[in-house]
């Protein structure tokens, strides 16, 4: 009886120690996705900001001409353009489920 006890408590202590590990490292996981939300939040308000400034920049087309600038200032918007819909695709994913969670 007394040995049982003693497993009982030792196995207490243990279980009780793995949830507190486990509950610190969930606390520093949930520290570094708040630090990548809004890493990506900054980023998309940046690429959106530069794909503004390319669009204004270029309002005439001037720049989409065959030439070299032409070239690469395509190139250049081509990629700005790629980044901001797959930042739009995944912040809108993530804004849309936290509005699903805030719903209920």
């Amino acid at each position: 009886m007394i040995i049982a006890v003693i497993i009982l408590i030792i196995s207490n202590l243990l279980l009780g120690y793995l949830v507190y590990v486990n509950w610190k490292k969930s606390e520093r996981a949930s520290e570094y996705c708040e630090a990548y939300v809004q890493f990506i939040s900054v980023l998309f308000m940046r690429f959106t900001e530069t794909r503004d400034k390319l669009q204004e920049v270029d309002r005439l087309g001037a720049f989409k001409a065959d030439d070299e600038v032409g070239f690469i200032f395509k190139d250049i918007d081509e990629s700005i353009d790629d980044l901001y819909q797959f930042i739009t695709k995944y912040v809108n994913t993530a804004e849309d489920k936290e509005d699903e969670k805030t719903k209920d």
